[in-house]
């Protein structure tokens, strides 16, 4: 019996390591220990219409049809005979599989939330359907999921279940099919309700899954086994490699604190050859401003100059102060207004202080 994963959230990538591995592994196992510990036979039933049923064995992933059988009492025979696990397939037009996207959080309770979504998607509610649902993609650009979901109704399952047990057939598997090459290719869902599920052995299961660890400690082992007889020369290897890593480090962090202290004396440097003494603007702009202007308000901040104040007229100022080496970039902050106790008008001016072209000092 094959470890089945179908149901479980794994990327696709993941999915199709897992079942490689997995016949990897039963390839490598004696025939006689595989009839004992694995129903390496499968055979596949499908009611295509009312009182016709037809079989295939699929065995080692190679798929032939069966001979038609004669009635219930051939086919509980036949079962004895073969001790092969019965799944039982719902052919094109039985089901209704259908891809739709969900909220990625929708994952925690993806079942439940697909029984809410379904009136919606589908021409069905929850309680009329069987259904079977595994995420094929994570969209987190999107934040969805792309789902893929398989449903057939409740009534006409059962009625296909019943048939079969009552014939002495107990399929431990629903799942559905395409056609492909006139033979059934199951899409590995899971449509068996639980109420139809029957108690498989303990004991079988118990030395399935304890095989599996063992393998699995082996293949442990057999990877640690070559990395502990050389422990000893990476240790020491490991030694150099840390006192060598010890002395790089310290070099690359005085060479690193020589390269800040000469980015920061350069940048100070530049600063200093980029803007002017504030002093010397001052200066200056005194020198240009006509005597009857007066200066209500000075403000400096990070390369850019405001000044306020009252002129007789405001609208000159612009043209005296663009004879400035230090003053570019000027212009009026707001409209010039007129005050009508003095009769002069008011002015705000927005400029950039900063030396121009070859007026550099060296």
């Amino acid at each position: 019996m094959a470890i089945r994963i179908d149901q479980l959230s794994l990327p696709p990538a993941w999915r199709q390591f897992w079942h490689w591995w997995q016949d990897q592994l039963i390839k490598s196992i004696p025939e006689a220990c595989k009839r004992w510990f694995f129903h390496h036979t499968h055979i596949l039933l499908a009611l295509p219409s009312e009182g016709e049923v037809r079989f295939w064995r699929r065995k080692e992933n190679a798929v032939t049809e069966l001979e038609q059988k004669a009635g219930p009492d051939s086919w509980r025979a036949w079962q004895a005979e073969e001790d092969a696990t019965f799944t039982l397939l719902l052919l094109p037009g039985q089901y209704l599989h259908k891809q739709i996207y969900l909220p990625l959080a929708a994952q925690e309770n993806l079942r439940q939330v697909i029984g809410f979504e379904l009136d919606r998607q589908t021409p069905f509610s929850a309680d009329q359907v069987y259904f079977s649902s595994r995420v094929i993609e994570r969209l987190a650009g999107k934040r969805q999921l792309k789902v893929e979901i398989a449903l057939t109704p409740r009534e006409f399952l059962d009625d296909q279940l019943a048939y079969f047990h009552q014939a002495g057939l107990k399929p431990r598997h629903v799942d559905a099919a395409v056609w492909e090459n006139h033979y059934p290719v199951p899409l590995k869902f899971d449509l068996l309700p639980p109420r139809w599920r029957t108690t498989e052995s303990h004991w079988r299961h118990f030395v399935n899954w304890t095989l599996g660890g063992i393998l699995v400690l082996l293949i442990g082992l057999a990877l640690a086994l070559p990395i502990a007889t050389q422990s000893n020369i990476l240790e020491a290897l490991e030694d150099q490699v840390d006192q060598t890593r010890r002395t790089a480090q310290i070099t690359n962090k005085l060479k690193k604190q020589v390269t800040e202290l000469e980015q920061k004396a350069r940048f100070v440097l530049t600063r200093k050859r980029a803007i002017p003494p504030i002093v010397e603007v001052m200066n200056d702009l005194s020198q240009r401003l006509p005597l009857d202007t007066w200066l209500n308000g000075f403000n400096y901040r990070e390369g850019e100059l405001r000044i306020n104040g009252h002129s007789p007229a405001a609208s000159k100022l612009i043209e005296i102060l663009e004879a400035s080496p230090f003053l570019s970039d000027i212009h009026f902050v707001s409209p010039i207004t007129q005050d009508r106790r003095t009769g002069l008008e008011r002015f705000q001016i927005s400029m950039n202080v900063g030396y121009e072209h070859d007026d550099k000092p060296d």
